[in-house]
């Protein structure tokens, strides 16, 4: 697994999730480790709605009744 981090340089091995082995020169089971691939890229900045909910909405009600999570109840 690779992980971007302005910790660690790249190539370097941040965690081991699962230890090898080897017998003589034979791999008996590779390690599983997560590795440093560098800093990553900057994320762009999100620009954020100039437009704020102002409560529900027409639509928002009727979803709400037509699921049966209002207090009235009707007998069949």
């Amino acid at each position: 697994m690779r992980e971007d981090s302005s910790v660690y340089d790249e190539g370097v091995v941040i965690e081991e999730y699962r230890k090898g082995f080897k017998l003589g020169d034979r791999l008996l089971r590779p390690s599983m480790v997560k590795v440093s691939a560098g800093p990553g890229q900057e994320k762009p900045e999100t620009v954020e709605s100039s437009v704020q909910n102002e409560g529900p909405t027409e639509d928002s009600e009727e979803d709400v009744s037509a699921e049966g999570d209002s207090d009235e109840q009707t007998t069949p």
